[in-house]
């Protein structure tokens, strides 16, 4: 995973896991029966930010759960609602009352079941936004804030533009393009309920939802009815695509909580790919860029099938971008009539 540009991952090195609402209470913990080391015996509470910071990390290592200090960093800003992890450092000696001590352990349980940091502190950064989370919608990546990153260097954000987003879980893509390009409306689609509804509870939060249409639905070959004949300026997905006999390989954080909708892209990885690819040829406007992330070992495939049909689809293979691991991890696509 690339490091993310975000001000919480920027600050702890955080790499995101290989990929409800905020108004309920807290999710429920998967057990999980992994190759975890002793179980250390249940004993008094630590009464102190060090303490309790002290004790998980050594429990969270002693099980092989992945980024031991960040996750229990995380959990005790979110428990004493400090204003980000990185304060936890200046209350080392603060006491904890019961409340949160007791708090404390519950979320650190969840964090031994191998539930997802983004999803047992319900909130995570993606580029200048703080968007809500929400199991079982998709954890954006670091990989696609540099997505949004190419988009916005190369997008007149002073022009009026339309554009949509296929997959939106978070709302992160839509609505990080959305605040940096004032004049710009988009359309977002996702086949799952709780990821529209999450999208509209983040683009509510950021004060965005004037400019943001969201509909349930899973893409096929078309876009729904309503939005029959209407063309985009641009499209913009981070879809599956892992193959679908790499899901069971994934890490418990992903196979257990998250919605493998949003990862699996069928025998070779392509099938949603190539679904929008239908739906850019009907739907982006002469000289309409499709942008895609994709696995790194795509875009030479993407490519080929676009030598091949891209002439009867009305589209051609502009480039692919590296991200900071040096992996084609972008694709960019234009419409040529």
């Amino acid at each position: 995973m690339m490091l993310s540009s975000s001000r919480a991952a920027a600050r702890l090195r955080v790499s995101l896991f290989s990929r409800l609402p905020a108004r309920l209470v807290d999710p429920p913990c998967v057990s999980y029966s992994g190759n975890t080391g002793p179980v250390a015996a249940q004993s008094a509470l630590p009464s102190t930010v060090q303490a309790a910071q002290e004790k998980w990390v050594k429990r969270f290592e002693s099980e092989n759960v992945p980024e031991p200090e960040t996750s229990i960093t995380n959990i005790i800003a979110h428990v004493l609602q400090l204003a980000g992890p990185g304060d936890v450092g200046k209350h080392q000696s603060a006491s904890l009352n019961e409340t949160q001590m007791v708090k404390i352990e519950e979320l650190c349980e969840c964090r031994l079941a191998r539930m997802p940091i983004q999803y047992i502190i319900r909130e995570w950064d993606f580029r200048d936004l703080s968007l809500k989370m929400a199991p079982p919608v998709f954890i954006p990546r670091p990989e696609t804030e540099e997505l949004v990153e190419l988009i916005l260097q190369q997008m007149d954000t002073g022009k009026e533009s339309s554009f949509l987003e296929i997959g939106c879980g978070t709302g992160a893509i839509s609505l990080s393009i959305l605040k940096h390009a004032p004049k710009a409306s988009a359309i977002a689609i996702d086949q799952s309920r709780l990821a529209c509804e999450l999208t509209q509870e983040n683009a509510l939060s950021a004060g965005l939802l004037d400019r943001l249409r969201i509909f349930k639905h899973k893409v096929v070959d078309d876009l729904p009815d309503a939005l029959a004949g209407q063309k985009f300026d641009m499209i913009v997905s981070n879809p599956p695509y892992v193959p679908s006999v790499l899901i069971p390989t994934l890490d418990p954080e992903v196979k257990i909580y998250e919605d493998l909708r949003a990862l699996d892209g069928g025998n070779d990885g392509l099938t949603v790919i190539k679904a929008i690819l239908r739906v850019a040829s009907k739907h982006l406007a002469k000289d309409g860029v499709l942008w895609l992330e994709v696995d790194s070992t795509h875009p030479p495939v993407i490519e080929k099938f676009l030598t091949k049909h891209g002439e009867l689809m009305g589209l051609r293979f502009l480039a692919s971008y590296q991200d900071l691991f040096h992996k084609d991890r972008f694709v960019e696509i234009v419409k040529l009539e």
